[in-house]
């Protein structure tokens, strides 16, 4: 094929490309659309389960239960912080320990960034009361790369105050937790 046949028809392949890449186009924005509607779906249930009583603890295994049911796994992070939240309201502190390890866990996993952050902040906070600052450490660590990952750069700069202030090593790279 020649250079003159080629800029012969390269005009005619254009004139179908245009239409379909509008095309496409099209088809993307539409499926982020579905993906955004679905994402606000899921913070709605992240919502509701902060608007329930704090200190109702069977109500939030339930929840917890239904979103695991559901694989809206991000939910189920949020409601293991709730029920973090209200083991330790109750006092019922091994059960509030459980909780926030499954909060964490989910959160690292799943997301939101936030609620891994906050989770690891209370285990840091309760392996400090125990003289525990290797654990500490190693919370606050993941805490305030969560809280960068998250945008929050005002709580990534206090927890990483914090580390320096505890002694922790600030330039850990953690491979296995």
């Amino acid at each position: 094929m020649t250079i003159q046949r080629i800029f012969e028809t390269l005009p005619g392949e254009v004139i179908f490309a245009i239409p379909l890449a509008v095309l496409l186009t099209l088809v993307l924005l539409l499926l982020r659309r579905i993906a955004i509607k679905r994402a606000e779906g899921r913070r709605d249930t992240v919502a509701h389960a902060y608007a329930m009583p704090v200190d109702d603890v069977g109500a939030i295994a339930t929840r917890i239960e239904e979103a695991k049911a559901g694989n809206n796994n991000v939910a189920v992070a949020d409601l293991y912080l709730a029920q973090a939240l209200a083991c330790q309201k109750l006092g019922d502190e091994k059960a509030r320990m459980t909780a926030l390890t499954a909060a964490a866990g989910y959160a690292a996993l799943h997301g939101p960034e936030s609620t891994h952050a906050i989770a690891r902040m209370h285990l840091a906070d309760a392996a400090r009361s125990t003289g525990d600052m290797t654990s500490a450490c190693e919370h606050w660590h993941l805490a305030r790369e969560a809280f960068h990952a998250s945008g929050h750069s005002e709580e990534h700069a206090r927890v990483e105050k914090l580390m320096r202030e505890n002694g922790c090593p600030t330039d850990w790279v953690l491979t296995e937790l």
